[in-house]
């Protein structure tokens, strides 16, 4: 049970708000017993969030002989941030409420020659078009969470300032398997009080390790990678280019846009295609390892796998990565929609504290 008695009072707040987000309709008594902490420490926080808006009492509880205690919930319209990926072919953004409803989405396909002005040009209209620029909507959006999925991330220092200047709020950046591993939480597909490991296939396999919301392992700056040997989304397009299935798959050797030639190989395999599947499996199966060997010493017996090809194919996934990983392992492919790293990057801009 987690205790809360060196926590700021900020802290606090956004601790008993996240437990009423995840158990809507609830009481302060349910939230002090899940929390670990007194019931006053639970009532002076409710305050504070009644009176900014966070929270709305939605009902009384059923009468156990006494007075019928407050049922309490978030106000899904007091605060909303915007999630954005950034690939090397496009740009995602997502609008979402701090109840984890999509207020809107934005896809931007970049060419591979595309200037930095035509991106910034693209990205303002977009923040429009989802009203992140609106006056009328300044008091409720928190800012923008970023997961970059390119290799190199150049011009991701540039990016972000622009955007700060632009909405005149923080922009928070996240490791792309912190921003996955956040998404399927928020969403609900890593019940909390047990540690869940997020595995993400993007350029590299990134790791991120997740307890009721709150990151373990790398939140920012650090690259949050597992060395897989033989493993990795480049490592099977490697292998597809040298099978000869360049021609059948539509895999271009010279073509940087790693995610998007992956996807192309498990779409094949999700098919039907023996060679892809047998490309695809050897990969998950050296991811698999990796995992194994990490898990065990950590003692984590839940593993959220994600990424843009993993949803593709999640029964090879599954298949694959079961066969080896301890018996106990309780192994699920992310569902989450647009993505869940653009869903997990808007759930970090809402955790943020300013």
């Amino acid at each position: 049970m987690p205790a809360l008695i060196s926590r700021s009072g900020a802290a606090t707040d956004a601790a008993i708000l996240d437990a009423i987000r995840r158990e809507p309709d609830t009481t302060r008594i349910a939230i002090a017993r899940a929390l670990g902490v007194t019931p006053a420490t639970v009532t002076n926080s409710v305050k504070r969030l009644l009176a900014d808006g966070l929270v709305v009492e939605s009902g009384r509880a059923r009468s156990t002989g006494g007075k019928p205690a407050s049922l309490l919930r978030v106000s899904t319209t007091s605060r909303w941030a915007i999630g954005c990926t950034v690939e090397s072919d496009r740009i995602a953004l997502v609008a979402m409420g701090i109840g984890g409803a999509l207020r809107g989405r934005v896809m931007m396909p970049l060419r591979p020659a595309a200037r930095a002005e035509e991106i910034l040009d693209e990205l303002e209209r977009a923040l429009r078009s989802l009203g992140a620029l609106e006056r009328t909507e300044r008091a409720a959006f928190r800012g923008i969470g970023l997961a970059d999925l390119r290799p190199g991330s150049e011009g991701i220092s540039a990016l972000i300032t622009h955007l700060e200047e632009l909405t005149d709020r923080p922009v928070v950046r996240g490791t792309p398997a912190v921003c996955a591993g956040l998404g399927s939480e928020w969403v609900g597909e890593q019940p909390g009080g047990e540690p869940w490991l997020t595995v993400h296939l993007g350029p590299t396999v990134g790791i991120a390790l997740l307890i009721d919301g709150r990151p373990l392992l790398p939140w920012g700056g650090a690259s949050g990678e597992l060395a897989v040997d033989g493993g990795g989304i480049a490592a099977d397009v490697d292998r597809a280019l040298a099978a000869g299935l360049a021609s059948r798959i539509h895999l271009d050797a010279a073509e940087q846009r790693v995610i998007t030639a992956h996807a192309r190989l498990t779409e094949a395999a999700a098919h039907g295609d023996s060679d892809a599947t047998t490309i695809v499996t050897e990969g998950a199966t050296c991811i698999a390892r990796a995992v194994a060997g990490l898990i065990a010493p950590l003692g984590v017996r839940r593993v959220m796998v994600s990424g843009t090809s993993v949803a593709m194919a999640p029964r090879l996934y599954l298949e694959a990565m079961t066969a080896v990983l301890p018996d106990e392992t309780r192994l699920r492919v992310s569902t989450v929609q647009p993505h869940p790293c653009a869903v997990g990057a808007a759930a970090l801009a809402l955790a943020h504290q300013d």
